[in-house]
C-alpha cells in the first residue's frame, strides 16, 4: 500500500516583540526535524518585511511520520515556549 505524503505551507505569526527568540526556536526545531527518518523537508523563512512573520515548508512522507514529529521532545518543546500568537496552514500538493 503506498503511502500518502503529508507537505504543508504554514504562516506563523510570532507574539510581538519576540521575533528573535522565534527564530532562533524555528532553527533548533528545523535542525532537529531534518534529522527525523520521515521528513523529507522541513524549512522556515522570515518574512523582510514583517519580522514576527515567518513562513514553513514541511514535508513527510506520510501522517504517521508527522505525528511522530509532533510527539517528538523538541517539537513538544517548541510549543511549550508559546512564542506563536497564530498559525495558517494549508496543505500542498504531494
Amino acid at each position: 500500500m503506498a503511502s500518502n505524503p503529508v507537505r504543508k505551507l504554514a504562516r506563523i505569526t510570532g507574539k510581538p516583540g519576540r521575533a528573535a527568540e522565534l527564530r532562533a526556536a524555528l532553527k533548533e526545531l528545523e535542525l532537529a526535524t531534518v534529522t527525523e527518518p520521515g521528513c523529507r523537508e522541513f524549512r522556515f523563512y522570515q518574512a523582510i518585511s514583517a519580522e514576527d512573520s515567518f513562513v514553513l515548508i514541511e514535508h513527510f512522507t506520510d501522517e504517521a511520520a508527522l505525528k511522530l514529529h509532533l510527539q517528538l521532545p523538541y517539537t513538544q518543546s517548541f510549543f511549550a515556549r508559546q512564542l506563536v500568537d497564530k498559525v495558517e496552514a494549508i496543505d500542498l500538493p504531494g
